[in-house]
């Protein structure tokens, strides 16, 4: 009886030991190389999107920006990613999930010594937007946004202080918008959920709608 308690509890170790290998591996993988070491970047589509001179088009994990020219402060945030990565050579890390819906690389992009994700969330260039699995950096980032918060950095020189009466998220997107937006409409009930202020919905990781951009009260696109 002693030997086989003895065996069972070094089987046990054993297991626990293959476990936490696994674990560690795992872990190893949720941030890895994508090979693009020697890539330069050939195009700036926004602040949070570029392509490669292999051809790949890169979205960068962890943050959000405004995509389309016309939307408040698209011109800022893009030319702050220019200045971070245009014709210059980046390595490419991607988190659990490579690929977005549109087949872009989800990626943390960086420019030397320089981390692209992180620069432009911390010098007010883009908001937090992680989403489930890919969020190896997202304490990170979210000090880093509230760094650039506190001290007014970027579009965030303009937030607008007062609040709307209440504001709309969805809660599968993680994206808040004003009530007046049109897009609240295509809400589902069900996947609606209402924050009194622009603080709450930040501080339960939900990111605004840059079209009706709730947080700024600047409404037309601004330059650097």
């Amino acid at each position: 009886m002693h030997y086989k308690s003895n065996r069972n509890i070094h089987n046990k170790r054993g297991l626990f030991k293959c476990l936490f290998l696994i674990f560690l591996f795992l872990t190893n993988l949720c941030v890895q190389g994508y090979g693009n070491e020697h890539s330069i970047v050939k195009k700036i589509y926004n602040g949070k999107s570029i392509k490669l001179s292999d051809g790949k088009k890169i979205t960068y994990i962890g943050l959000s920006a405004p995509d389309k020219k016309g939307k408040p402060f698209y011109a800022m945030c893009k030319e702050a990613n220019k200045s971070l990565v245009d014709k210059k050579k980046v390595a490419i890390l991607t988190d659990l999930f490579e690929k977005t819906d549109d087949g872009k690389v989800s990626g943390y992009v960086y420019a030397g010594e320089v981390f692209v994700n992180a620069e432009l969330i911390k010098n007010g260039y883009a908001l937090v937007h992680v989403l489930p699995l890919n969020d190896h950096y997202k304490e990170y980032f979210l000090s880093l946004q509230k760094e650039a918060r506190k001290n007014r950095r970027g579009f965030w020189a303009f937030e607008d202080m007062s609040n709307e009466p209440y504001y709309v998220g969805s809660k599968s997107k993680k994206v808040f918008h004003r009530p007046k937006c049109f897009h609240v409409e295509n809400i589902d009930f069900d996947d609606r959920i209402i924050f009194r202020t622009t603080d709450e919905a930040l501080n339960k990781r939900f990111v605004q709608d840059w079209r009706c951009c709730p947080l700024f009260k600047e409404p037309r696109d601004v330059k650097r």
